[in-house]
């Protein structure tokens, strides 16, 4: 009998491992539909391909920090993604930090310029783990306790909380530490970081690779048949597999977008609950990219 269940322990690994080197394939080889960006960067949209058993699109956009200059922008209002960048003159970029809807203020540490613009709140506490840093050499992205972000200001000017980290030098972050028991006893329904992670959304986040360089993905979802959305697990997977060393994830759901200067938005966002261009929603900050001069 205990041969029996420890071959059907292997068997439900192998069949596990195989489906993952599955969808990992499917994503790499995937028609990508690529569009033109100013200077070398890489960009690129492969639409409803399968992968965890659900229809996916997925925007990459891949570029090297020797050539551009990386920042986050805050405007004074909540504003679409195209409009910041438009004002900021970029290229290319993606929403950014999380913001709190009740006063359509960041909810997250941030520091722009050398100056500290907001903190982390107590209530983004239970997903903030890391931040975005951007210097003269690039991004870093770095595991950081929610409320401890200021001890990076000495050396960076520009600073953005956000999480969960989903790659941290190399290694794919394991979420279930996070979210086991996080359900309501009384009704056995999940809450807080629980639904945020495992329940399928639009998903964006920055990441960079060993040479340096910086992927901007934004999964789209919540339109079936084209673009279901992903898990944090899921997010993570696809972050690895686009060939990321380090990686964070940024705000999702709604706001999930990406925009360039040559072609507008070039995701799917969900906010018109359409599958088109055209689903964008005002947004509290963005992470704009611009080519160096």
């Amino acid at each position: 009998m205990k041969k029996f269940v420890l071959l059907i322990a292997a068997s439900v690994i192998a069949i596990s491992a195989f489906a993952q080197n599955a969808d990992s394939i499917r994503l790499v080889t995937a028609n990508r539909n690529g569009f033109s960006l100013k200077g070398d960067a890489t960009g690129y949209v492969i639409k409803r391909v399968n992968l965890f058993n659900s229809t996916q699109t997925v925007s990459v956009i891949r570029y090297s920090p020797k050539h551009y200059n990386t920042t986050v922008v805050q405007p004074d209002k909540l504003q679409k993604l195209a409009v910041t960048a438009k004002q900021a003159g970029a290229h290319f970029g993606v929403n950014a930090g999380y913001w709190d809807v009740r006063i359509d203020k960041p909810s997250t540490f941030l520091r722009l310029d050398g100056k500290q613009i907001a903190v982390t709140a107590d209530f983004e506490k239970e997903r903030v783990d890391g931040v975005v840093c951007i210097g003269k050499k690039g991004v870093v992205i770095d595991h950081c306790k929610a409320g401890e972000e200021a001890r990076y200001a000495k050396k960076y000017k520009n600073i953005l909380a956000s999480g969960p980290v989903l790659i941290d030098e190399g290694v794919c972050v394991d979420h279930a530490v996070y979210t086991k028991g996080m359900v309501d006893n009384a009704g056995g329904k999940p809450v807080g970081a629980f639904y945020t992670y495992t329940q399928r959304h639009p998903r964006t986040a920055v990441g960079t690779d060993k040479a340096g360089n910086v992927y901007l993905v934004v999964v789209d979802g919540r339109s079936a048949g084209n673009a279901e959305g992903v898990t944090i697990e899921e997010f993570t997977k696809i972050c690895a597999w686009l060939g990321m060393r380090d990686a964070i994830n940024l705000d999702g759901g709604g706001s999930s977008t990406m925009w360039c200067s040559d072609w507008g938005v070039v995701s799917y966002p969900c906010r018109n609950k359409k599958y088109d261009h055209a689903g964008d929603r005002k947004v509290s900050s963005c992470l704009l990219v611009t080519l160096k001069k």
